[in-house]
């Protein structure tokens, strides 16, 4: 793993704006950076590959244990909720993406930190951007992203009518704009009708969901986590309405941060888990502390001496009630490139590996500020 340079690079970040992506955040602070890359040989992606791979076993497991104890309570869940868990995992309904973040320095196995198993971003930055500079620049080099191919393919597996598919995400929300837009590019490659609609704009006729222009919802992807969706008032009619929504309600299990504490139960010392517990005495040394359902890093906290000494970074604020209990973790230190900590995430597709995307940061959290950085395999 090392650095790499374009030869030429797109100092104005063209590529990133011809794509609908933003190469700076709002303040000018870089987010995608033309002139730099990361090159990785066969050996460390056949780790990232072999480890997601067996995360991704792990999790599913997880799942039919916690259904078959109907072991709900420890995440919290509402009856509702759990019937419904309980329900799409019986009936075998399929998920369709997902990302593991990992802790890698090669040599290492890499562990996870968490998996953003129901609505992750950095999509297009990883299946679209990525694959175009690599093109650019790199013509004669691999890259591991399988992500746009495979998403077609999962698309036309999961047994649909050929009914419109309805992708819905928040208003005014560009970046979930521009990832329902390839979702609905890969959804019509295999053959599918899509619609594109705002959440707030589905409605209820008393037996069946409607959007926008009173058409059924028969087959609903939202980019919009389950936890919010049963807490709004509509929530409840999830449960009988005739509907397929992808992620299946059971993706709830994966995208709460306390599966980590209930897969270190179930798989203790595992090579590619880190130690975790809701409980701050079974974590000793460097810990991280974060809401169990907190996104986009709010409320991580680092504590590089342990949870008895003061933090040592994250973020200041406190976490949000509404994200649950804070779960622990053993801090594993990131692969570093100079100054630079960096995340690897890779990307499932129907449960199989598909892509790696990495992101980078000076300093120990590499969290919601962080740079997206384009990868080559030689």
């Amino acid at each position: 793993m090392q650095w790499i340079a374009p030869a030429s690079p797109d100092t104005e970040g063209v590529l990133a704006r011809s794509l609908g992506l933003d190469p700076a955040y709002d303040d000018g602070a870089v987010y995608i950076d033309p002139r730099e890359g990361v090159l990785f040989d066969k050996a460390e992606i056949d780790a990232l590959y072999d480890a997601s791979a067996e995360l991704e076993r792990l999790c599913l497991e997880l799942v039919e244990r916690i259904v078959a104890d109907e072991d709900y309570a420890r995440f919290g869940l509402s009856d509702l909720a759990a019937r419904m868990v309980a329900q799409s995992w019986r009936q075998g309904q399929r998920n369709l993406i997902g990302r593991f973040d990992l802790a890698y320095v090669p040599g290492s196995p890499p562990k996870l930190i968490e998996y953003n198993a129901e609505t992750p971003v950095l999509l297009v930055e990883a299946a679209t951007f990525q694959a175009a500079w690599q093109q650019r620049h790199f013509p004669d080099d691999l890259q591991w992203n399988e992500i746009e191919a495979r998403l077609g393919a999962a698309w036309g597996a999961m047994g649909l009518a050929r009914l419109p598919v309805h992708l819905a995400g928040g208003a005014g929300d560009g970046d979930a704009a521009l990832t329902l837009d390839l979702l609905a590019k890969c959804a019509e490659a295999a053959g599918f009708a899509t619609k594109r609609l705002d959440i707030e704009a589905i409605g209820w006729d008393g037996e069946k969901f409607l959007d926008g222009d009173d058409a059924p919802i028969r087959t609903l992807f939202k980019l919009y986590p389950w936890s919010w969706m049963l807490a709004d008032a509509f929530g409840a009619h999830m449960e009988d309405a005739e509907i397929l929504t992808i992620e299946p309600a059971w993706k709830m299990l994966l995208a709460d941060k306390r599966m980590l504490a209930a897969l270190w139960e179930m798989f203790p010392n595992h090579p590619n888990l880190l130690q975790a517990s809701l409980e701050p005495s079974d974590i000793g040394g460097p810990a991280v502390a974060k809401p169990a359902l907190g996104r986009n890093g709010e409320g991580v906290k680092l504590f590089a001496n342990g949870l008895d000494a003061a933090q040592t970074g994250g973020d200041t604020e406190p976490a949000d009630a509404r994200d649950g209990p804070v779960v622990l973790q053993a801090m594993a230190p990131l692969g570093k490139l100079g100054s630079t900590q960096l995340l690897a995430s890779t990307w499932m597709v129907a449960s199989q590996p598909a892509g790696l995307a990495l992101r980078g940061a000076d300093g120990e959290l590499v969290g919601s500020r962080a740079r997206f950085i384009p990868h080559i395999v030689r």
